[in-house]
């Protein structure tokens, strides 16, 4: 945890780790842009992480270094392992609870909508989508993992 400092009273900035997991160097550029400046992280330190697939993000480790909570935004639709397959994994582990995942992908059927929540995403959008509507939501997340 990092402290500030604002007129000499000291707060604690909790970390919080944001994953994007998307094939799209565009989608996660963007992604990371919006989220660096978004008024709902104005209280984290934070630890932005990319990945260009599912498999990128699993072999990695990242998401396994601490016990701080994460924010992973999950493509639907990628090579390799797509974003079920990653939410699947997830959700396998003893401690998975310190996940919060929104799935952000061109699945657009019931059924695909379905077996992602089924599988405990805690959002699903699909693309394309709107960023005002997309940072809103990202910020409900990010509220209820204070």
């Amino acid at each position: 945890m990092k402290v500030a400092a604002v007129n000499n009273v000291k707060y604690t900035k909790k970390p919080i780790h944001i994953g994007i997991i998307d094939d799209d160097p565009i989608i996660r550029t963007m992604l990371e842009d919006l989220i660096s400046k978004s008024k709902f992280t104005d209280g984290f330190t934070l630890d932005i992480k990319t990945f260009k697939d599912g498999m990128e993000f699993m072999e990695a480790g990242w998401h396994l270094n601490n016990k701080d909570p994460y924010l992973l935004i999950l493509d639907g639709m990628m090579p390799r392992m797509d974003g079920l397959e990653v939410l699947q994994k997830l959700r396998s582990l003893q401690y998975q609870e310190r996940f919060t995942v929104m799935m952000l992908t061109s699945r657009k059927s019931e059924h695909d909508i379905f077996r992602a929540l089924q599988l405990g995403a805690d959002d699903y959008i699909t693309k394309p989508f709107k960023l005002l509507e997309l940072e809103t939501r990202l910020g409900h997340l990010i509220k209820r993992m204070k």
